[in-house]
């Protein structure tokens, strides 16, 4: 763990790649106003001038069953922001999503009457509807209006925060299509191999039959993925990759991820904030995830939303979406193929359109961080 100088600075909490891209528009605005951020946040974050107190590549986590083998690693982090956010060189606390630290780090800092912000807060509509009581003192900011009026139904104050990835695209951008195929498998490094147990037969099949022709590039969310999913694909192919199939790392910009969303033909990807980014830039998509056995099990008889893809909870069912066990995986590939086949890039322009007309009201980053600098 990293040795804080003694300096006044600002706590902040990122433990996803998803957090990274939320957090790092606050790190930005808060060292444009000279105010020193430290805490846990990837590339992104650390870019904008985030000082690290610890290896982000150990926080990303998916699921009951990948969290017990690293619990001590995980606990020896949080205590390192914890001694960090009771030094008195720290002003407050930003906490980015990550419940597991970030619940009890908003607790902390309650206590000691230090200010927090909460931006993307548990998703108490989903489950732990309780979460929302402890929050009740806490400034929260939230990315949809539905997550204000849950959040307001037990009290809480919640701001809206535009978010980052939403610009007006142009409809040149979003007609504009490749024969590119692109496979984003997940940000944590187990689910995205359980993923590629899935993801390769299935685009295999489909290259193999309608989608003949088309380039396969499998999206690495973060640099130290890059090899993971390449040896991952050449486990599955005798050892090469096949010539057809390639490994790139995500662009670090939204306006790059955009381009290359939307000049692709489909893609077939892991839940959570790929899913809306895809449907923003009017990419067809098929979403999918093979849980370990314990989430599995645990999330059938915790979470109760019909839907779990962010555009399909905003608009209704509008894009295919599978949790599928991993000894289903066989028997589920057929109907994932042909839901991929059937996607369509005029229904994709019309649910990024619709999607954008809903989420253009929100605050800057800049808005929110304001408790921090005066």
């Amino acid at each position: 763990m990293t040795a804080i100088a003694p300096a006044p600075y600002v706590l902040i909490c990122a433990g996803e790649d998803s957090g990274d891209v939320l957090g790092a528009p606050f790190v930005q605005a808060l060292a444009l106003q000279g105010r020193r951020v430290c805490g846990t946040g990837g590339t992104r974050m650390q870019a904008a001038g985030l000082e690290p107190l610890a290896d982000f590549e150990e926080l990303p986590v998916s699921g009951f069953g990948d969290v017990l083998p690293r619990y001590f690693r995980l606990h020896r982090i949080y205590d390192c922001l914890a001694a960090a956010l009771q030094k008195p060189e720290c002003i407050g606390l930003i906490a980015v999503d990550y419940p597991g630290f970030n619940m009890k780090l908003c607790a902390l800092a309650k206590r000691l009457q230090k200010p927090v912000l909460y931006v993307a807060p548990p998703q108490v509509w989903a489950w732990k509807k309780r979460r929302a009581k402890q929050l009740r003192d806490t400034d929260l900011a939230v990315l949809f209006e539905f997550e204000r009026a849950a959040y307001q139904k037990f009290g809480c104050t919640a701001q809206l925060l535009r978010h980052p990835f939403l610009q007006s695209s142009s409809e040149e951008l979003l007609q504009s299509a490749s024969h590119d195929f692109l496979l984003l498998p997940g940000s944590r490094k187990s689910q995205a191999l359980r993923n590629m147990d899935l993801y390769l037969p299935v685009v295999r099949g489909l290259l193999d039959s309608e989608m003949r022709g088309s380039v396969v590039k499998v999206v690495a969310a973060r640099a130290s993925l890059v090899d993971v999913l390449k040896q991952k694909i050449a486990a599955c192919f005798g050892g090469f990759v096949p010539m057809w199939i390639s490994v790139v790392l995500a662009p670090s910009s939204a306006e790059k991820r955009r381009a290359m969303y939307a000049s692709a033909c489909s893609a077939l990807t892991a839940p959570g904030t790929a899913t809306l980014e895809l449907a923003l830039s009017g990419c067809p998509q098929v979403v999918a995830t093979v849980p370990d056995t314990l989430t599995y099990v645990m999330g059938k008889l915790l979470i109760r939303t019909p839907v779990f893809a962010m555009p399909n909870i905003l608009l209704g069912s509008c894009i295919p979406e599978y949790i599928v066990p991993s000894w289903a995986c066989r028997s589920k590939m057929q109907e994932i193929k042909m839901a991929l086949v059937e996607s369509s890039k005029k229904t994709a322009i019309e649910i990024a359109n619709k999607l954008i007309d809903a989420l253009q009201a929100g605050n800057e980053a800049a808005d929110l961080v304001k408790p921090f600098i005066v």
